[in-house]
């Protein structure tokens, strides 16, 4: 920034309270400019609901090292939303100029804005969602309980013999990859597999869709209501609740509800439902969920013509997932389910959210909806709308993309760590606080190549899918990934929220994009190292305080290292620091410091730690665990 003007929001001399606002909070802004340049400024706060740009005059609030400093106090707005702001400074020598992020410009359409959320007044979100780990699970893939008979093949589904085998991807004569392929996960084996997952310290179980569907993957529903019968009944899904809540563990489902399958009792056109359906009968109850053409077509989720998409918005269908007395929401919340992860949630209105978070909470006051969003949440338009998750408090939270996008691409050498600094603290500064801790912090999904994968080859696109689909990791491979998930990992944990294991990322498995990462759980071979740095990453953060609501700064030295720091108060402290590089680090540290958790070689002595090259560690003052 130019030494005429100095501002920078992430820092309390400049800007208190830290981040996102409530409507009507107080909120003081200083900036420190030189004298013999100023002869008056302004702050101007651009609104995007209205268009306009208000202006508050900027105070001499006295001098600071020979500097002169400009405050402002004013009222956030009473309207939730996002506001943009900047300085117009009035010259000595009769000129006008405008200074942002980009420093100082002579037009105003120039200038880049800082970010301002301003949320409801009333916008909670619960509390236990960050207080540990998230276990994403793709339940055919994950295990299936020793008491059940095996799968076998129908006319439909082919069911694999071998789990060790690779997941079906060839199209069929139309193109299409049918997705009928299964191994025969179920919820009994998750109830079996707890115990495993305690020691990883799951305290929140997130399940792919659990609904009859005519797929592996159940994103295109048949019956809301219904349990997969691959799966198990609503009775096992209830006793996995039940089980998981007696070791401190609660269960959340993925809701599909801006489409759903062409195969269902809601469209039927395969005519496996009898008669009845949207698609067969004109009269038929579902007929409103959906939008028909006259050519016979109608409308689809991406234009994929097996995943009709539902009008949200439909009164019958608004009734039939949210408002009745047995409704979908309703239904599975008594059954235990502790909360709702939405699928594609930019594409469902904030209206249908609103009213389902809001059914949610009436039927467990505790419980979390979270959204798939891939993009800054508290910016993301979609259609053209402002979305409101955050600022009208929408939703809890969301899948954390931009952090995963963030870690990887500075584990790649893609982005400096100022890079990585700048990104990870603006979203903090961005969301609100009660948001952070409900954000789903991945480094993989069910979506996205294994994160062995990105962080050793990256997803090889110039091979052929035939060549991706039999391509495993060399030794060498191996060990740069699992040195730089390790690495990612520790970033994942230390940042606000719940960080979120993909199931087998833990374990080291492999795999480039669907369906290659949804392989089944390699029980059998499994990385003994690797699961044992989750279990004590797991431990960590159910042990300290700071990791669970304390609040998050990124920092950096040089281009390879990051220092990550959590902060309960003044004296309960725990920071990370990651090393890409080449070259061993000195650090100067506080003496009653010590390494709870390392990857590489990584020494403390007498107040200097030792971080050696493609190394990471935690550490914290050890005599004073939170």
């Amino acid at each position: 920034m130019d030494k005429l003007f100095l501002f920078n929001p992430q820092m309390r001399e400049y800007k208190t309270p830290f981040g996102a606002v409530r409507c009507g909070e107080k909120i003081r802004i200083s900036s420190k400019m030189c004298r013999n340049w100023v002869w008056h400024a302004e702050l101007l706060v651009f609104s995007e609901r209205t268009g306009e740009d208000k202006c508050f005059p900027l105070i001499w609030d006295g001098k600071e090292k020979g500097i002169d400093v400009y405050t402002c106090e004013m009222l956030a707005d009473d309207t939730p939303g996002v506001f943009w702001y900047c300085f117009r400074v009035h010259t000595l020598d009769g000129n006008v100029v405008f200074c942002g992020k980009n420093g100082i410009v002579n037009e105003l359409q120039c200038v880049q804005r800082y970010q301002l959320t301003v949320c409801s007044k009333n916008y909670v979100t619960p509390s236990w969602f960050s207080e540990g780990v998230t276990y994403h699970i793709f339940v055919d893939r994950f295990f299936r309980d020793s008491k059940s008979e095996k799968l076998s093949c129908d006319d439909f589904f082919y069911v694999h013999s071998n789990s060790d085998e690779a997941p079906f991807f060839k199209p069929n004569e139309k193109g299409e990859v049918e997705n009928r392929d299964i191994y025969g996960g179920n919820i009994k084996g998750i109830t079996e597999k707890l115990s495993y997952l305690e020691t990883l310290g799951v305290k929140t179980i997130y399940l792919s869709p659990v609904f009859e569907a005519w797929s592996n993957h159940k994103y295109n529903t048949a019956d809301y209501k219904k349990i997969d019968s691959h799966f198990g009944t609503e009775d096992d899904l209830s006793y996995l609740c039940t089980e998981a809540k007696k070791r401190g563990m609660r269960v959340i489902l993925d809701g599909v509800f801006s489409h759903t399958g062409s195969d269902s009792i809601y469209f039927n056109r395969e005519g496996r439902y009898g008669n009845d359906g949207a698609f067969r009968n004109p009269d038929s109850k579902y007929r409103e969920w959906f939008d028909f053409w006259e050519n016979g077509k109608y409308s689809s989720w991406w234009g994929i013509d097996t995943l009709p998409q539902v009008n949200e918005l439909a009164t019958s269908y608004r009734d039939y997932i949210i408002n009745d007395n047995d409704s979908v929401i309703a239904h599975w919340m008594r059954a235990g389910v502790s909360g709702w992860r939405l699928d594609v949630a930019d594409e469902l209105p904030d209206e249908f959210i609103g009213n389902l978070k809001a059914r949610t909470l009436q039927e467990n006051a505790e419980a979390l909806v979270i959204g798939e969003v891939w993009e800054d949440a508290s910016t993301k338009k979609a259609y053209g709308v402002n979305k409101t998750y955050f600022t009208e408090g929408v939703l809890d939270g969301v899948m954390n993309y931009p952090l995963k996008n963030a870690i990887l691409g500075f584990l790649r050498c893609e982005i400096s760590a100022k890079h990585i600094c700048d990104d990870l603290n603006s979203l903090v500064e961005n969301y609100p606080d009660v948001s952070q801790r409900c954000l789903m912090n991945i480094i993989g999904t069910h979506d996205t190549v294994r994160v062995l994968n990105e962080l050793s080859v990256g997803n090889l696109s110039g091979l052929s899918k035939e060549e991706r689909a039999e391509r495993a990791l060399s030794e060498r491979e191996i060990k740069i990934g699992k040195t730089k998930l390790r690495q990612a990992a520790v970033m994942q944990y230390m940042f606000p929220g719940s960080p979120c294991i993909y199931y087998g990322d833990e374990i080291g498995m492999q795999g480039f994009e669907d369906p290659f990462n949804r392989r089944f759980f390699s029980w059998d071979n499994m990385d003994s190292d690797l699961l044992e740095f989750y279990r004590k990453l797991g431990k960590i953060k159910a042990d300290f305080k700071c990791l669970q609501n304390g609040e998050f700064r990124a920092d950096f030295f040089g281009d390879d290292v990051l220092v990550l720091k959590r902060t309960c108060n003044s004296k309960d402290t725990i920071m990370a620091l990651v090393n890409r590089g080449e070259k061993t680090k000195l650090f100067k540290i506080p003496e009653n410091f010590g390494i709870v958790l390392k990857s590489g070689k990584c020494t403390c002595k007498n107040g200097i730690l030792k971080l050696s090259e493609s190394s990471c560690c935690i550490i914290t003052d050890t005599g004073n665990i939170c």
